[in-house]
């Protein structure tokens, strides 16, 4: 989807609103898209930008702007940049004994990666950061881009604690160096909608520079065309259904999915067809989506970060009232800028002891020595979340205060829940449980359920075969998947994931010539996806087809020119062809962009080998060994050598 602009934008009405919560219980509409009157919500309806609005809106513009929407993404400067830097700040991955080192070079970011060992540096590696992610309100991160496919780096700045430390899911052993793709899902939160390469997972020809006005008012193209042409409404007693107001549209649940669709982030299973673009304000957000949360018993203090909208809706407050995420928040404001009494003023207006209605139980002097009589500080507590680490905010549950001995009780994983309501089939729960394991918790029980889930759903074997190979895969049961694959013609297949999966199957059970043309289906679906053309290399390599495997690897390096195992692998290649120099040449240039590339090594101490250099080959596995002193097969090849 490409972005375009248009140059000018005459009239809108502002959209900040009284705050008020209606004290009655919610009436939900069974609406649809397709019955809604909005002229923006057709597929063919382009973005104009946020610069287009600013035309017109030049305030709010100015407002949004400081926000922490406004300030989601941007290229990194040292303005946008809220981190600390200096010549003592490091982060050190204790198991995987890697350093990281965030510097400037002139007006540029690095991060530099090294290894030590005693006070030497066995290797050091710099990569240019690009862009910065996050407001710096809780954290900035940190994007590289290298030919447009874009990487988050493996370490963050947690702006509340004033610390570097690794990102989120780094930890644990978990890092995967600069290779973390940041892909169409996370972008599409974090950011207005880019240019994304659908023959890709993380490939993007423009990214805007943060979340704009269209996020939440739908494609902008309709409305500019029509207030160009002079076609105004008043908008004090009418609708313009040119461009979305949130605040008008016609349920509760129509105007929660505005905020749900970033601030509901979780487990996100998208339906048939469908992509996370394909979400409009006015849309039901099931239309796109099914999104699940994970739920815990107890005293339920445990939530994911970009929960809010949920947290909120178990709020007696949302379900006694009709209170939406705008009753309290302004989105064209900071909430640094909003005065605490805007927030006050928006339990006042249901919690009003004049009106006979229920006042805080708290006596005035606890509550103003406490929170200066506020309300959010007591029923809004402050609290981690379980999937981002140094960073705290207030939790949308709004209830009576959790003591911190109740707050450290175990609270047991109960399942996901459909936080987006309905009740999806067994086969979206299987698809949940599949991507809960992937992205938050490898438990077995979680596959379990999966397949479970699976066995009762109702959907016809060509619909569930997809889920059913991805958690074998992540069972590592690679023998059902090639039972399975029996019955599947490569060519009909049109899930890149599931061609790559049951190729790997064949891969892992001897069978490359079985594999073969599942993985040459994966790279046609996702050309521009290097692990399947690597993996679709070895498998040609495995069948002495060393000449098919240059060519994938040449349109590999072509397209990812940094990527190191590709080098490697072409030069295994080139060496089984005979071009023995460029080989060694290959492999340097591998380890030039990976230091820490042992296949790279051990194929240059192969090669060295090969040519009769002991001496070279000694050197190279001895720098190998340096790395890794665990690698069985450069132990094997050392002694091998050392007995000569």
């Amino acid at each position: 989807m490409r972005l375009t602009t248009k140059w000018l934008l005459v009239y809108l009405l502002p959209l900040v609103g009284t705050l008020l919560i209606y004290c009655h219980a919610d009436k939900q509409l069974n609406q649809n898209s397709a019955t809604l009157p909005y002229k923006n919500l057709h597929d063919t309806v382009k973005y104009v930008g946020a610069e287009t609005c600013k035309t017109c809106h030049q305030n709010i513009y100015d407002s949004f702007m400081r926000t922490g929407m406004g300030q989601s993404f941007h290229f990194a400067t040292q303005a946008k940049s809220a981190a600390q830097f200096g010549k003592h700040i490091a982060v050190y991955d204790s198991i995987n004994n890697l350093h990281y080192y965030p510097f400037w070079r002139q007006d540029s970011l690095f991060i530099a990666e090294y290894r030590l060992l005693g006070k030497d540096t066995l290797f050091k590696t710099e990569q240019y950061i690009r862009y910065i992610i996050g407001s710096g309100q809780h954290t900035n991160s940190h994007i590289i881009d290298d030919n447009g496919h874009l990487y988050q780096a493996p370490i963050t700045f947690y702006t509340q604690k004033g610390i570097w430390d690794l990102a989120p899911g780094f930890e644990g052993g978990f890092s995967s160096r600069f290779n973390r793709i940041i892909g169409l899902e996370c972008m599409s939160c974090h950011n207005a909608l880019p240019d994304f390469d659908l023959q890709s997972e993380n490939k993007f020809h423009q990214v805007p520079l943060g979340i704009s006005c269209e996020r939440c008012h739908g494609p902008g193209e309709v409305h500019v065309h029509e207030k160009m042409r002079g076609l105004m409404v008043d908008t004090a007693t009418q609708i313009d259904y040119t461009i979305v107001n949130p605040r008008k549209l016609p349920t509760r649940e129509l105007q929660m999915n505005v905020c749900q669709r970033c601030h509901l982030q979780g487990i996100s299973v998208l339906k048939e067809g469908k992509d996370f673009p394909d979400f409009k304000p006015g849309m039901p957000l099931t239309e796109v989506m099914d999104i699940f949360l994970p739920e815990f018993d107890g005293n339920q203090t445990k939530f994911i970060m970009a929960s809010q909208a949920h947290r909120l809706t178990k709020s007696a407050c949302y379900q006694k009232s009709n209170m939406t995420c705008l009753s309290c928040h302004n989105p064209h404001v900071s909430v640094k800028e909003t005065p605490l009494q805007t927030f006050n003023n928006a339990c006042i207006n249901c919690h009003n002891p004049k009106q006979n209605q229920p006042d805080c139980t708290l006596p005035l002097p606890q509550r103003t020595a406490k929170n200066q009589n506020n309300c959010s500080g007591c029923h809004m507590q402050v609290s981690g979340s379980i999937d981002i680490p140094h960073v705290t905010i207030h939790d949308h549950y709004i209830r009576k205060p959790i003591n911190e001995s109740d707050r450290q009780k175990v609270e047991n994983f109960i399942g996901l829940i459909a936080a987006t309501g309905g009740n999806p089939g067994a086969h979206t729960k299987a698809k949940a449980y599949l991507h809960y394991f992937e992205s938050y918790t490898a438990s077995p029980a979680f596959l379990d359920s999966a397949l479970a889930l699976l066995s009762v759903s109702t959907q016809p074997a060509s619909k569930t075969q997809d889920a059913y190979i991805h958690a074998y895969y992540l069972q590592q049961n690679y023998t059902q998947i090639t039972q399975l694959a029996a019955k599947l013609n490569p060519q009909a297949i049109t899930d890149p994931w599931t061609a790559y999966r049951t190729g790997e199957a064949f891969m892992q059970t001897n069978k490359p010539d079985l594999a073969t043309p599942f993985l040459a289906k994966a790279v046609t679906l996702l050309p521009l996806m290097p692990d399947f053309a690597l993996k679709l290399s070895i498998c040609y390599m495995q069948q002495q087809q060393f000449a098919e495997a240059k060519t994938t690897l040449e349109q590999l390096i072509k397209n990812h020119p940094n990527y190191a195992l590709a080098y490697s692998n072409l030069g295994f290649a080139e060496s089984n062809l005979g071009n023995f120099t460029l080989a060694q040449q290959l492999y340097l240039k591998a380890l030039a962009l990976n230091p820490m590339g042992e296949q790279a090594m051990l194929n240059l101490a192969a090669l060295h080998l090969l040519q009769l250099n002991t001496a070279e080959a000694k050197k190279t596995l001895a720098r190998l060994l340096l790395i890794n002193p665990q690698n069985q097969t450069a132990q094997t090849l050392w002694k091998q050598l050392v007995k000569q």
